[in-house]
């Protein structure tokens, strides 16, 4: 269960993990204030073609703050809006229904639709843009620690869907972190050469995540990053040796 808190933390109004009183601290206003504007979302699943744009409106109209939304299908299709309730921040259809939990930053959202309990990645979209194009212009990322440049199958997802998961073997030192955003809490570090198992995977601009299984629990990891912050890298492959 995803909880809802209102902090400023490195210049970012956050939502997730935080005692209910600090929640309180700030008002649904505030909140849509600062999440007002325009996100995406590039799983397929949630998407018609490529992506799924949404616009948060900051203006209430009855109980939910508006949602409107272009090219999305799936769980998405009939989104209609947003509210916090029990510390949580939960995305509405106009049948006003839940759809989905969310925590996150004003940068990324990241949480779970209840139906089916898919994973959802959604990002601002400007800053998403930036990302995206970044990524694809790199034209070497190595497998793992070698020399080796990746090859277009090595990107490609594990066969892992909720109740069918599929193994993958760490290649690098892998942060295992708590949601699928690059400043979640680190649960734990995978060593190279480690086997887990995926249980499900999602995309964003940077690539691919897949919540894993670990010793106690689960924990998210990216197939992509930049080593030393020079080396593009993939972190992991399909399947174990």
């Amino acid at each position: 269960m995803i909880r809802l808190f209102s902090a400023f933390l490195s210049g970012l109004f956050c939502l997730g993990f935080l005692a209910p009183e600090t929640a309180h601290a700030q008002s649904a206003e505030a909140v849509a204030k600062a999440f007002a504007g325009n996100w995406i979302t590039y799983d397929r699943h949630f998407a018609e073609q490529k992506s799924c744009e949404l616009a948060f409106s900051a203006q209430k109209s009855g109980d939910l703050y508006p949602i409107t939304k272009k090219g999305c299908s799936g769980d998405l299709a009939d989104i209609a809006g947003w509210r916090i309730q029990n510390n949580q921040l939960v995305f509405m259809s106009s049948a006003n229904t839940a759809i989905a939990l969310v925590g996150g930053n004003q940068e990324r959202l990241s949480g779970t639709i209840l139906q089916n309990n898919l994973p959802i990645i959604i990002e601002r979209l400007e800053v998403a843009r930036k990302i995206e194009k970044a990524r694809k212009s790199i034209q070497c990322s190595y497998i793992g620690y070698s020399q080796t440049c990746a090859s277009p199958r090595d990107f490609a997802p594990p066969a892992a869907s909720i109740g069918s998961p599929s193994p993958v073997q760490i290649l690098v030192n892998l942060n295992a972190r708590t949601e699928p955003r690059n400043n979640a809490t680190i649960k734990t570090v995978l060593k190279p050469n480690a086997c887990v198992s995926a249980e499900v995977c999602t995309v964003a601009s940077d690539g691919l995540w897949c919540k894993v299984k670990i010793e106690n629990g689960n924990a998210w990891i990216k197939k992509q990053t930049v080593r030393q912050q020079r080396w593009p890298v993939i972190t992991f492959k399909n399947g174990c040796s």
